[in-house]
């Protein structure tokens, strides 16, 4: 994903304060370059629940990523309709 479509994700999700503290990081490792379709960002961003004032760095925020990132491709969640997770 290009980082301009990244950044229209988190905002559209309301993690727009997620973006501003991450986006360096984010382009840097080049967490979502391999995502073709921004359904996964935004699946990932409405099943985990992020506040401003939680502590949270990076490298958290990446590995909980990578795990739904599996967990998405391996167990076909993108074709579930009613995949969500409390």
């Amino acid at each position: 994903m290009e980082s301009r479509e990244v950044e229209y994700v988190f905002e559209a999700a309301g993690y727009d304060f997620l973006y501003r503290n991450f986006h360096y990081q984010v382009y840097v490792s080049g967490l979502f370059e391999q995502i073709d379709n921004p359904a996964l960002l935004e699946k990932f961003l409405e099943c985990y629940g992020f506040e401003p004032e939680q502590s949270l760095i990076f490298d958290e925020f990446a590995f909980h990523f990578r795990i739904f990132e599996n967990l998405y491709h391996k167990n076909n969640l993108k074709h579930d309709p009613d995949f969500y997770w409390h």
